[in-house]
């Protein structure tokens, strides 16, 4: 559970817009801003690196923060947010921009929360082939309630079971709102190499090489 929140410094900017943008990222400052809950919204920087180290890639969007607000008169410098949008460079995957979205401790929020499985399936053990196909579901919880993950328990799977969102034990206080029936897990037939391309590419070895000798002969008796 996330019931205790993870400090990040942010600064308060006045430049907005695309250079000003532009500007920050050069330095190693990412551009966001902090809305919701009866604020106005506030454009803010924090540090990439900071960022990076405090909350992770696969907690973006299930991360509880306090903010800590330099640099602008606010009743509340220290505000409970959670992460609503990141924008990325696709191609240089440089993090662009950020969206900070206030909250009440007291109020039910949506969360993204990452699903990983547990223990060993015997049909993984006899072959079969273990496909995870939903890593992340949607919870409603209070912002204290999130949890860090749903464990998928696989100790039941043989070759061709799957594991669907309705399998999943949430903590309680915590309601999953991805589709029941979506497929989270499935233990697949092992894949058996074709026999039968190398044997007719073997056949057709043998008849060149039985025709050759046609050929030959037929240059010889042109020879004489």
């Amino acid at each position: 559970m996330r019931s205790r929140q993870v400090e990040l410094p942010v600064k308060a900017r006045s430049e907005v817009g695309k250079r000003a943008a532009k500007r920050l990222r050069a330095i190693g400052q990412i551009p966001a801003v902090v809305y919701g809950r009866d604020m106005q919204s506030l454009p803010v920087s924090v540090d990439a690196v900071t960022f990076s180290r405090v909350v992770r890639e696969t907690a973006w969007f299930s991360t509880l923060l306090r903010l800590r607000i330099e640099g602008a008169e606010l009743d509340d410098p220290t505000p409970s947010v959670m992460i609503a949008e990141v924008q990325r460079d696709p191609v240089r995957q440089r993090l662009l921009s950020v969206d900070f979205h206030r909250v009440s401790l007291q109020e039910k929020v949506h969360a993204v929360v990452p699903v990983v499985h547990i223990k060993q399936s015997p049909g993984v053990k006899r072959g079969g082939i273990l496909e995870h196909i939903t890593h992340e579901v949607m919870v409603e919880c209070l912002p204290t309630d999130i949890p860090d993950h749903l464990e998928a328990d696989i100790s039941s799977l043989e070759i061709g079971d799957v594991l669907r969102v309705s399998n999943l034990t949430a903590p309680a206080g915590v309601r999953i709102l991805s589709p029941a029936d979506e497929i989270v897990i499935v233990v697949a037939p092992p894949v058996k190499l074709a026999e039968a391309a190398p044997a007719v590419a073997v056949e057709g070895a043998v008849v060149a090489e039985r025709e050759e000798p046609e050929l030959i002969r037929e240059r010889e008796a042109e020879g004489r």
